[in-house]
């Protein structure tokens, strides 16, 4: 029997990841009627597998795999065998969107995982308006791309966390701890970018409206994949403040940090790095700073369950030793969406059919606290996902003293902010 298939357009063999994503296929004495297999139903993906970032895609390749093996190993949707096609970006929006196009048109694909970043996936979103195919945004966390009604597509959903949601639970509990410890004077950093920006602007807002004090001494906006972090450095060092809050992430983040430290950056300040506790960072990184309140991104320890650490060691396992990472559980959610619209319409990959399938929908997953997350109805987005905060530490389990955000306060405020936005 055929195991799910990756197109020879990736290369995701790289550095041996996923050196069992080669298809496997029965062959032998075999007779060809009994050999034949209906169609297999391709769901195509644009990610980034090469280059700085392709530990993101690469990871995403693996937890795909990880839930369509399981469904092919058990025979497919009616049959049907689902086959993954993955296209290669290089964390460029403009290939990201040739990409899709040429999944769709070339590949035949109606059901699309888009694995890129917040500026890609608005250039995809407005790529598929003219377009017959489900779109699963697996990265974008920026708030706009689904809460702006002139951005809704209601065959696209955003399979991810988004911005606001992380900016409510963080303002809630990091002005608790900052207002314990008479902190005010803050520095921001983050990637300049839709994501990087409306975040930050999102936590400092909620922030304050949860009664903490802050007075922003310096905000500095370094370039998406940027080699060099000194003159970033510098600028927050120079601003004197009492607390440093940076939404970089993987690679620049790794950078920010151990630059950082060479220059004492952190040293007897609060530090907020919500992206530092994905693996490949927070256990790359050499000298860990210290005071460091991150957010759950994924981590084997939150949800503390036996089938979120089943999910752990499966992953591992398939992907030879690699970590799964925010973008991972993201993307296996997507996944089980995907699953759950096609068993719901028996194997039709029709997107309009599979789109309806799903929509205010609720997914059983390892990774989600009560073992599930819900694609909200109104606006195709995740919520309801683990959401909390905590310490980094630098062994095992990496984080402790997990503070876990209340999902009704943050829906609540989040429907005050879209008023405000005049999104509703």
């Amino acid at each position: 029997m055929q195991s799910s298939q990756v197109s020879k357009h990736t290369s995701i063999t790289r550095r041996g990841l996923l050196r069992n994503t080669a298809a496997l296929a029965v062959t032998g004495s075999v007779p060809a009627l009994v050999r034949a297999q209906p169609a297999p139903i391709k769901i195509g993906m644009s990610a980034v597998t090469t280059g700085r970032f392709a530990y993101a895609g690469l990871g995403q390749v693996v937890a795909t795999r990880l839930l369509f093996d399981q469904v092919n190993g058990a025979g497919g949707i009616e049959g049907r065998k689902l086959e993954l096609v993955v296209r290669d970006s290089r964390n460029l929006p403009e290939e990201a969107v040739k990409n899709v196009r040429s999944l769709i048109n070339a590949e035949g694909c109606t059901l699309i995982m888009s694995a890129e970043s917040s500026s890609a996936a608005a250039a995809i979103n407005e790529g598929l308006r003219d377009t017959k195919a489900a779109c699963f945004q697996l990265n974008s966390e920026a708030s706009s791309l689904t809460a702006d009604p002139k951005k809704f597509n209601p065959l696209v959903f955003r399979v991810a966390r988004q911005g606001i949601h992380d900016a409510i639970a963080g303002g809630a509990i990091v002005s608790r701890m900052a207002k314990e410890r008479g902190i005010t004077r803050w520095a921001t950093c983050a990637p300049d970018y839709a994501f990087g920006r409306e975040t930050t602007q999102q936590f400092i807002d909620y922030y304050r409206h949860f009664g903490g004090k802050m007075d922003v001494a310096v905000q500095a906006w370094p370039k998406f994949g940027a080699p060099d972090f000194t003159d970033v450095v510098t600028r927050l060092l120079s601003s004197n403040p009492q607390a440093i809050y940076s939404l970089c992430f993987g690679g620049d983040l790794i950078s920010l940090v151990e630059q950082g430290n060479l220059y004492g950056l952190f040293k007897d300040k609060l530090t907020v790095l919500p992206l530092y506790s994905d693996y490949g960072v927070i256990d790359t990184v050499k000298q860990a700073p210290p005071n460091v309140i991150v957010q759950n991104r994924y981590n084997r320890s939150y949800p503390d369950t036996p089938a979120n650490r089943k999910w752990y060691d499966d992953y591992v396992k398939l992907s030879n030793g690699a970590k799964p990472h925010n973008w991972s559980w993201q993307t296996g959610a997507a996944a089980q969406f995907i699953v759950d619209g096609l068993r719901a319409t028996k194997g039709d990959p029709d997107p309009v059919k599979v789109a309806a399938a799903i929509r205010g929908s609720t997914a059983q997953v390892p990774f989600g606290v009560d073992g599930k997350v819900t694609l909200r109805a109104s606006d195709n987005t995740l919520i309801n996902y683990p959401m909390a905060y905590g310490t980094a530490i630098s062994t095992e389990p990496f984080v402790k003293d997990w503070v876990a955000a209340a999902w009704n306060v943050i829906l609540e405020e989040e429907a005050n902010w879209k008023k405000k936005q005049g999104y509703v």
